[in-house]
């Protein structure tokens, strides 16, 4: 083998290695990924209670927000709770949003935000205060933010009834840089309600009629009875769920490009060794 021919394959096997190497470190930056928060360094969770519930028409139970700051101070929370319904209006409506008095007797606290809307199949709740001091607020547990009324008005066509939150409209902001610290919410509430969802009614065909010749009387139209829709039996209400802030982050899952570069990378020091040989 000429020199020129050896120098080319030892060239050839160091780019070879490190691309490997490269590879490698690529791949151990995509799996770190699922360590890292929704924003860079975000600590702050939030909460819903209850996680679960049954219930029955005509129900009204309680719902409330909590947070975590997780010690970090923070100048203000906003969140956006939503959940879907079936129909021209929700067969759960929600109203009497209160933010935590503890937190407004303090006098640091500005809440301009307490909305429920209603669009398009969806209910939408939003909640939004202000830390006005100059040290912010900061919490190491759960802490009741705010909590509002739902109400069943009907049994709803799609059950259980899922209420999450919007994590592109949820932000916990940072007092030093008013960066958003807020994992990607995955706290949920699903609430059943007993009973069997009615249908639409219909207008049913009325029923005419036919004159016999000779015959005076009008013949009485028979009448079918429908079948009555049988009630399932309602369960007990219950809401037996602890409040948890504790946050999963979605699979980052594995780059796809970085396992073919290892590949191309195995095969090109292989066949640097071939040409070496």
């Amino acid at each position: 083998m000429t020199a020129k021919k050896t120098i080319t394959a030892i060239l050839v096997i160091l780019v070879a290695v490190g691309g490997f190497v490269a590879g490698l470190y690529l791949l151990r930056q995509r799996q770190e990924l699922r360590e890292e928060a929704a924003v860079p360094g975000g600590q702050a969770e939030t909460s819903i209670f209850p996680t679960t519930g049954n219930f029955n028409t005509g129900d009204t139970f309680p719902v409330s927000v909590f947070f975590n700051t997780s010690n970090i101070a923070i100048s203000g929370i906003s969140v956006r709770l939503t959940y879907q319904y079936s129909g021209a209006s929700p067969e759960l409506t929600a109203d009497n949003i209160e933010i935590n008095s503890s937190l407004l007797s303090s006098g640091d606290w500005n809440c301009p935000t307490r909305n429920i809307s209603a669009q398009s199949g969806s209910v939408f709740i939003d909640i939004a205060c202000a830390n006005l001091s100059a040290s912010g607020f900061s919490s190491n547990a759960d802490t009741l933010f705010a909590t509002f009324n739902m109400k069943v008005e009907r049994v709803p066509v799609v059950q259980p009834v899922i209420l999450r939150f919007d994590p592109s409209q949820s932000v916990i902001t940072q007092k030093s840089d008013t960066q958003d610290i807020l994992l990607i919410p995955t706290s949920t509430g699903e609430y059943t309600v007993g009973g069997v969802a009615q249908p639409t009614a219909t207008t049913a065909p009325s029923a005419t009629p036919t004159r016999v010749p000779g015959v005076t009387s009008t013949p009485t139209p028979t009448l079918t009875a429908s079948p009555s829709a049988t009630k399932t039996p309602t369960p007990t209400k219950v809401a037996t769920s602890t409040a948890t802030g504790s946050a999963k982050l979605p699979d980052a899952g594995v780059s796809y490009p970085t396992i073919i570069g290892l590949g191309l990378g195995l095969l090109l020091i292989f066949g640097a060794l071939f040409l070496a040989l």
